[in-house]
């Protein structure tokens, strides 16, 4: 079974330098395959001070996913599908959220997650959720990376602030 969509609901943090210019990467990989995945909505602000965004790679099958939300345009949407580089759906054994220093910076521009939940979507009804809702800050002086745990079967119902 093959990694076909991911919906990412990334919320940034309250504090007054919470925000970010840099990138941030959504990285999914396991024995069967991996990649990462660029978060950057297209003519918009991603990472601002308490902005919630909702990102749809690829083929979604769950309505509920994506119900009652806007969906912002990817940047290089077309690129960023998952189908187009094999990732083996039930091999998946971690996702990250990484953010990428930008070179010409002079200082650390450090970045607030909020709370973050990936669901992964195979071939309809498989789907897979991973949440991390302890604010961490990530950059030079923290890390760069957040690893996401997979949520229970009994956590599922519960979602993220949107």
């Amino acid at each position: 079974m093959t990694l076909r969509g991911i919906v990412i609901q990334l919320n940034t943090g309250t504090a007054r330098e919470a925000g970010t210019n840099d990138s941030l990467y959504l990285g999914v990989s396991g024995t069967a395959g991996g990649r990462e995945f660029p978060l950057d909505v297209a003519w918009f602000d991603d990472f601002e001070r308490r902005s919630r965004v909702k990102y749809r790679l690829g083929k979604v099958w769950d309505e509920v996913a994506t119900a009652g939300s806007k969906q912002p345009k990817m940047s290089h949407a077309d690129w960023n599908d998952p189908a187009y580089f094999y990732v083996g759906f039930d091999a998946i054994d971690r996702l990250y959220l990484r953010k990428q220093s930008s070179r010409s910076a002079t200082k650390d521009d450090a970045y607030e997650l909020d709370e973050i939940e990936v669901t992964l979507f195979a071939d309809e009804p498989r789907k897979r959720i991973f949440r991390c809702t302890t604010g961490i800050w990530l950059g030079t002086a923290y890390g760069s990376q957040v690893w996401l745990p997979e949520v229970g079967e009994d956590e599922q119902s519960v979602s993220l602030r949107t």
